[in-house]
């Protein structure tokens, strides 16, 4: 039973492993493609004509390329030839699993017709019928009948399908069989065609190493002519660093000062206001005062009328005792008039310090500023982003002739290059492009030739070795926007120097570049 289950596994899972690899193959077809048009593409740059040290040694830059791309495109058809090879043991697989399944279905046929020609049950079907005992038995054998046809057409139908799917797996198998012998040919062609750039490249180095001297003294020339380039570069991107730290600085100042001007005229502002509001509040306290100061002041003298009356009285009082009386009553006048002048006064001192204003003010806080330059960093982050997706700066077909840092040239002793860029060499008529937005910061010249340096926030990106130039200083650019035409060399060819750089740092462009 478990050797049934795993055997049942295998089967559902060759499907999954079959589409895989298809999608396998495909990926590796297009890498195929791409690396294909590329050879192409190269072989184009290549300068059989010129004998001059240095288009020798741009011609052996350029097969040294071409040798890597050729050696990857081999090593593409021999990772795909292994992916077919896999391809076509699985579809060998299937097939013998769908041949044993149609082999098991043709025995049980063949044992159902066997069965059904000894006992006559499809000549005699209506003598088996009208043989029945009984009429159940009829209806029975009529059901048993038709079921058995039924049955039979459907494993019928079953075993053609599983013959167009055999077949099907056959024509696939084939299929790869042909697809694997064509890759084969052309491995072999392809490896002759490695072998015979591997031929011609030793013809170079052996021509090259003859001239030893002068191309010593060719590679100086170019070194001191870089060295001259890339030591303006530095003293640009230096300037372009700084005068970026003045703008940042100049644009904190402006900011700092508006903040203050702002926080200064809500200060005034509400300073104005709130003298507004002191002394509305203050009139309001005065003539509120003056209200309760009069109010007691009638209250008051009606007192002094009412104990003057009573005094009256009691002067014309005729007996001891409504004299007393009265003296008494203007008494209690007098005491309830000095009481509501005393109220009356202390009513007035508490309004008074009530309304006393607040010595004490309250300051709103200084606003703080960032020294960051937004617009700079935002552009710089989606620079970073496209890191291994910018274009290549060069229009049309093109090569890599020059990779970026220090190294030796295969096959020459002795001989290393030295490199803050990459050289990227192109047909005739290439025009340099931007590869990100940014600002054109810096053209100069040098040599004759024109060089470019846009900023991309704290990136920089330098085009050099063009004849012409179609941007101009401070210009915004896009990514893709032409900024000029390469200088063509003596064969014709033109080479593009290309440098990516955050701030004064140098960055390897291959890794950037798609």
């Amino acid at each position: 039973m478990r050797k049934y289950l795993v055997f049942i596994l295998f089967v559902l899972m060759l499907p999954l492993t079959a589409h895989a690899q298809t999608k396998k193959i495909n990926s590796l077809k297009v890498e195929r493609t791409a690396m294909q048009k590329k050879l192409k593409e190269s072989e184009q740059l290549l300068n059989t004509t010129k004998k001059d040290v240095r288009s020798q040694l741009n011609n052996l830059l350029v097969l040294n390329t071409q040798i890597g791309k050729q050696q990857k495109y081999v090593e593409g058809i021999q990772n795909e030839m292994v992916v077919l090879t896999n391809n076509l043991s699985v579809l060998e697989k299937e097939l013998s699993i769908l041949q044993q399944e149609l082999d098991i279905i043709k025995k049980k046929y063949h044992r159902a017709v066997l069965y059904t020609f000894r006992n006559k049950l499809l000549n005699n079907k209506w003598l088996f019928i009208l043989n029945a005992r009984s009429f159940n038995d009829m209806y029975r054998r009529m059901r048993y009948v038709n079921n058995y046809s039924k049955y039979q057409k459907v494993q019928g139908e079953i075993i053609r399908q599983k013959e167009l799917a055999v077949q099907k797996k056959k024509d696939e198998i084939l299929g790869i069989k042909t697809q694997k012998n064509q890759l084969l040919i052309e491995g072999r062609q392809q490896q002759q065609v490695l072998h015979g750039k591997k031929v011609q490249q030793q013809q170079v180095v052996n021509e090259l190493n003859q001239k030893q001297k002068e191309l010593q003294a060719s590679i100086a020339q170019q070194r001191k002519k870089y060295t001259s380039l890339n030591a303006q570069i530095d003293r640009l991107i230096q300037a372009e660093i700084a005068a970026a730290a003045r703008r940042r600085a100049a644009e904190e100042a402006a900011r700092k000062a508006a903040a203050e001007k702002a926080r200064k005229a809500a200060a005034d502002a509400a300073a104005r206001k709130k003298k507004q509001e002191e002394e509305a509040r203050r009139a309001a306290a005065a003539k509120a005062a003056a209200a309760k100061a009069a109010a007691a002041k009638k209250a008051a003298e009606k007192a002094a009328a009412e104990a003057k009356a009573a005094a009256a009285k009691a002067a014309a009082a005729k007996t001891a005792a409504a004299k007393k009386a009265a003296a008494e009553k203007a008494r209690k006048a007098r005491v309830a008039a000095q009481t509501a002048a005393a109220k009356a006064a202390e009513a007035k001192k508490a309004e008074a310090a009530k309304n006393a204003p607040n010595r004490y003010d309250t300051q709103e806080p200084t606003p703080t500023f960032s020294a960051a330059d937004n617009v700079d960093r935002a552009i710089s982050g989606g620079f970073a982003a496209n890191r291994g997706r910018l274009p290549m700066p060069i229009t049309g077909s093109f090569a890599v002739t020059a990779r970026y840092g220090s190294y030796n040239v295969n096959g020459l002793n002795g001989i290393q290059l030295d490199n803050k860029g990459i050289n990227i060499t192109g047909r005739p008529g290439a025009q340099a492009r931007a590869v990100y937005k940014g600002q054109v910061t810096s053209i100069f010249s040098l040599g004759g030739m024109y060089n470019i340096i846009i900023r991309h926030g704290e990136y920089m990106t330098v085009y050099c070795n063009l004849s012409s130039v179609s941007v101009h200083n401070g210009q915004q650019v896009n990514g893709g926007q032409t900024l000029g035409s390469v200088a063509a060399d003596g064969s014709g060819n033109c080479t593009l120097h290309f440098q990516i750089r955050k701030e004064t740092a140098t960055l390897n462009p291959q890794s950037w570049l798609r």
